[in-house]
């Protein structure tokens, strides 16, 4: 499209802005990053007086599985190694952050966040605006 064209049509101007200000919404937000913990947390069941021996210490290994019960029903959490907490459900680990994100969608190229709760919809505009306006 010619540049006079896009400035010459006010209803194109406007939905060019509005996907501009779409964009800087889904980057700008926190897609609900799960904040990591200093420490791993305590492992449940440990015994006081393992016998390790001559001063070593015990190797202790968090279950990848923990099984916890929401509002009576039992639900498996998945341990993440990198933040060093149980990920609540349909939470996951991004390898590009590096973070653990909250219904985790995927991680968004073009503006170098990802996906998550908080930001979904703000990314599923930019798609609508874009194709059915600009297409």
């Amino acid at each position: 499209m010619h540049p006079k064209y896009i400035l010459s049509n006010p209803m194109l101007m406007l939905k060019s802005f509005q996907v501009l200000v779409l964009l800087l919404l889904t980057s700008g937000r926190d897609p609900g990053i799960i904040p990591r913990n200093a420490h791993p947390p305590e492992p449940e069941g440990l015994d006081s007086n393992l016998d390790v021996g001559a001063g070593q210490t015990p190797q202790l290994r968090l279950p990848h599985f923990k099984e916890v019960e929401v509002n009576g029903i039992p639900i498996k959490v998945k341990y993440c190694d990198t933040c060093m907490l149980y990920r609540p459900p349909r939470c996951s680990h991004c390898s590009i952050c590096n973070n653990c994100v909250e219904r985790f969608d995927h991680h968004y190229p073009w503006v170098g966040q990802c996906i998550g709760l908080v930001c979904w919809i703000f990314c599923l505009l930019v798609l609508f605006y874009s194709f059915f306006f600009f297409v």
